[in-house]
């Protein structure tokens, strides 16, 4: 017999109805309607069960720093931390054109001194117009 075979039966015995005592299908109902109760409740993870645990045993400012001072802080320091990150990816940027604009100069024909001359820079404007 293979799956086919045994799901067809099955079926079919389901179908037919079982024929047991009404009791017995009283108690079967029940404990069918207990399960998927116990299905549908949500489980929290354990991380949130101890940290629910916790804050169910404080009371007073314990409990209003749990619930908003805390994630306030944590918030907080996430921008924080964040702002400090852009802004080292900022001057890591500033650095790279820095030096690519370094590294240009010093492979170019005219000498440094001349992009300090404020004549040449003058000049180039106007020749640049």
């Amino acid at each position: 017999m293979n799956e086919r075979e045994f799901s067809r039966k099955i079926v079919q015995a389901l179908d037919a109805g079982p024929d047991l005592p009404a009791e017995v299908l009283a108690r079967l109902a029940a404990a069918r309607a207990q399960a998927i109760e116990a299905q549908r409740r949500v489980e929290p993870s354990p991380a949130l069960a101890i940290v629910d645990g916790i804050a169910s045993h404080l009371t007073g400012p314990s409990q209003w720093f749990m619930h908003v001072l805390l994630p306030a802080m944590l918030l907080i320091g996430g921008l924080v931390s964040l702002h400090y990150w852009q802004e080292s990816q900022q001057s890591a940027v500033a650095a790279a054109e820095a030096a690519e604009l370094d590294a240009r100069l010093l492979k170019g024909d005219l000498p440094i001194d001349a992009y300090l001359d404020h004549g040449f820079q003058a000049w180039l404007k106007r020749s640049s117009d």
